[in-house]
């Protein structure tokens, strides 16, 4: 999520990339960078979180995953939306992956929390 929000500041979205194009009509590509590169800074914090602190860290990271969830999952939908007629593009499967990604860290993330050992 950093490497988009810091690919939109050095290219403003471009108006064929159609994930985005729902969103643009709310709020302007700063908001957008701006909010990519919080919730993936907070990722890689809670991520820090999940090893040193072992009662709170699961919890955070399964929070953030469920953030990129909902996030990644949004645009996919948005892909399918926007143009369903033309989903030769790779975003929509990629999105789609991206999203099972996560509600697999969300299931890790609390399947592990009670566990105090390193390995996985």
């Amino acid at each position: 999520m950093i490497g988009i929000g810091l690919q939109i500041i050095a290219a403003p979205v471009p108006g064929d990339y159609r994930a985005l194009d729902d969103l643009l009509r709310c709020v302007s590509g700063d908001f957008i960078a701006a909010f990519f590169i919080a919730v993936g800074a907070i990722r890689v914090a809670a991520l820090i979180a999940n090893g040193h602190w072992r009662t709170v860290g699961p919890w955070m990271r399964s929070a953030g995953a469920a953030i990129g969830a909902l996030i990644w999952s949004q645009m996919f939908l948005s892909l399918i939306v926007v143009s369903p007629d033309d989903l030769t593009s790779l975003g929509a499967p990629v999105y789609f992956v991206f999203t099972w990604i996560e509600l697999i860290s969300i299931y890790r993330a609390l399947a592990m929390r009670g566990h105090h050992g390193r390995g996985g």
